[in-house]
């Protein structure tokens, strides 16, 4: 091979290796919206049910902070002075987190809880890390990290208010599965906003009820879980299956009947 040829070649591949380089560059720091959802390959291999792509999406947030969790923790088992490596590990971190929201924006049901919740717990975990590293260089008495502690959970709480009063609703979206009597199967997905987690409820039928049926429930709040379905507020005339990419959204009322 002569010469030229050769540096032809490394040329183009260098060339063609910056410009891959700088679309990834671009795609984490400006994501763009994707038009087909993604396809959750290892995700479908661990979650054996059939589930909705918020569902996996919800999903894919929680593991995601929580390895965020766990890493920070083990730096700061590992590391003394763990700041620089705290503050490399959550602008990677939240690149990231942006990238999942932004790129699945269309396939979240209620996108703006989600990214609220998230990048405000993810703050406040960085935060409670950071400052805690900070403490251990400062002091070693005991109860000034029992205090520490206590202000972590205080933050949590303030926040868990703040986003309640933010989004918080006591009422989701449902579609009616069965119908066995005076009860009616429903399945909800996963609504951050109600604090629903996605599954089957049975409530007490109202009206005349059909399968598919899309329906409004009333949630009641228990202390330290997730929010159930209590009762059917509205029936909708629109029908919908509970593995649809997208949750039930509201008709108006000219639509619905109690």
């Amino acid at each position: 091979m002569k010469p030229e040829d050769f540096f032809y070649i490394v040329g183009e591949r260098v060339e063609s290796a910056g410009i891959k380089l700088v679309e990834v560059v671009k795609e984490l720091i400006l994501p763009s919206p994707e038009e087909m959802p993604p396809d959750f390959r290892l995700l479908r291999r661990l979650v054996k049910k059939k589930i909705t792509v918020h569902e996996f999406l919800s999903l894919k947030l929680q593991l995601v902070f929580l390895a965020y969790l766990l890493f920070n923790l083990l730096i700061l088992l590992l590391i003394r002075d763990s700041i620089p490596l705290l503050l490399l590990t959550a602008f990677l971190y939240f690149l990231y987190l942006r990238r999942l929201l932004r790129r699945n924006y269309y396939f979240f049901i209620d996108f703006e809880p989600y990214r609220y919740f998230y990048y405000g717990l993810s703050l406040i975990a960085f935060l409670a890390f950071a400052g805690y590293t900070v403490l251990r260089m400062l002091t070693r008495t005991v109860y000034c990290y029992y205090a520490y502690l206590v202000a972590i959970f205080a933050v949590v709480l303030l926040f868990r208010q703040m986003f309640k009063t933010k989004y918080g609703r006591d009422w989701t979206y449902g579609v009616v599965e069965e119908i066995k009597g005076d009860l009616v199967r429903v399945f909800v997905h996963d609504d951050i906003a109600a604090n629903v987690k996605p599954g089957y409820y049975w409530v007490d039928k109202v009206g005349d009820l059909k399968e598919g049926r899309i329906v409004k429930l009333l949630v009641e709040e228990r202390l330290m879980k997730g929010a159930i379905p209590k009762k059917i507020m509205e029936v909708y005339l629109g029908d919908q299956s509970s593995q649809s990419s997208t949750e039930p959204k509201a008709e108006s009322d000219s639509n619905s009947r109690r």
